[in-house]
């Protein structure tokens, strides 16, 4: 493991032909630790929280990563490695959990709680020292998808689960494979692989079903009550949350594959066969061919930017209105990454490293 703090610009590299743009990083001051620890994130990012591209600390597993990662208030950041272990580290990057899990990815309650997979059919509750507080049969299942402080939502074959945080099953309701969701302030919207997006209320009641022309692919976002899903028949759908009512489409060449993202700021960014920018009345901003977005995606990263894991194993950060921030091929292959409301960014690659850049 390699935890210590550097002042390393990962924004940099040198441009070839294939390269491409590389903007130069923006100044930013080597920060200095305090007891070990990183601030813990606060909960609304401030209007100039992003990612600069400095390299904090790095951290070696040893195997691959399985699925997400997932992040925690205070900073700290949890993952599943493919021999079967759940990772826990905190802001600084010391390893503060491991233990056996099953399942892709864990999910982190607001309370500090770790959710995940104690077994193929099994979801766990974990407490910040790797003891299981509860345990409940859910079915097969890859682990929770979307959390709030009242409920876990998992897919278990071709059920949505709601457990909550207690422990109890709430509900299970027959939606189909789910592959995407995002909770609302009553209940959870979730995406059907080449299907419907669906919005169910807390109860377990079924509120709406939209389909995309297609079927629904990449993922659904929620903010100011405003659900956005990607679509196999290409583009990005805004969809009034309460009605299930077309708000705007904005069309794309192809499927997209990866987002929407939505940044606090209300910019949307997407990827297809090209990365999109959307306002938030549904105008295109910009399209940028150069960079197209692999299969770990886009996130949404500090105020009003996003993280690009690209295809060619490069990462960038772009901006709302298009511009870039940094971009860099040192990371290797990207398989996943994560960020924090304070603009902390974190990459996952094939070899498991994980990077964590503020």
């Amino acid at each position: 493991m390699s935890s210590q703090q550097v002042g390393v610009g990962v924004g940099v590299d040198d441009c070839t032909d294939n390269c491409p743009p590389c903007p130069t990083a923006l100044p930013t001051a080597t920060p200095t630790p305090k007891g070990g620890l990183e601030p813990a994130a606060s909960s609304t990012p401030a209007p100039s929280a992003r990612s600069a591209g400095i390299l904090m600390w790095t951290f070696d597993p040893g195997a691959e990563l399985r699925g997400r990662i997932a992040t925690g208030d205070d900073g700290s950041i949890y993952f599943i490695t493919r021999d079967g272990v759940l990772h826990g580290l905190n802001s600084a990057g010391k390893e503060t959990m491991r233990r056996d899990a099953d399942g892709l990815s864990p999910a982190v309650l607001p309370d500090g709680t770790v959710v995940a997979m104690s077994s193929g059919s099994e979801l766990a509750a974990i407490g910040p020292q790797g003891a299981i507080l509860w345990n409940l049969e859910i079915g097969e299942s890859a682990g929770p998808l979307a959390t709030t402080d009242r409920a876990i939502y998992a897919s278990a074959s071709a059920d949505l689960v709601s457990v909550s945080t207690s422990g109890s099953l709430n509900w299970r309701v027959s939606v189909g494979p789910v592959n995407a969701a995002a909770t609302t302030p009553d209940g959870v919207v979730v995406g059907s692989s080449r299907g419907a997006v669906t919005a169910l209320a807390s109860d377990g009641a079924v509120v709406w079903t939209f389909t995309p022309d297609g079927g629904f692919s990449g993922s659904v976002a929620y903010a100011d009550e405003v659900v956005y899903a990607g679509s196999a028949g290409g583009g990005v759908y805004a969809i009034d949350l309460r009605t299930g009512n077309l708000i705007w489409h904005v069309n794309s060449a192809h499927a997209v594959t990866t987002g929407p993202a939505v940044a606090p700021s209300g910019t949307i960014f997407a990827g297809s066969d090209t990365i999109y920018g959307v306002s938030a009345d549904g105008q295109l901003r910009w399209k940028d061919p150069t960079l197209t977005p692999g299969e770990a995606g886009l996130f949404a990263l500090g105020y009003d930017s996003v993280f690009d894991a690209a295809t060619g194993d490069v990462g960038a950060v772009l901006m709302g209105d298009g511009s870039y921030v940094w971009t860099s091929r040192s990371f290797g292959k990207i398989t996943t990454a994560a960020s924090s409301p304070s603009g902390m960014l974190y990459v996952g690659t094939s070899t498991g490293r994980i990077f964590a850049i503020r």
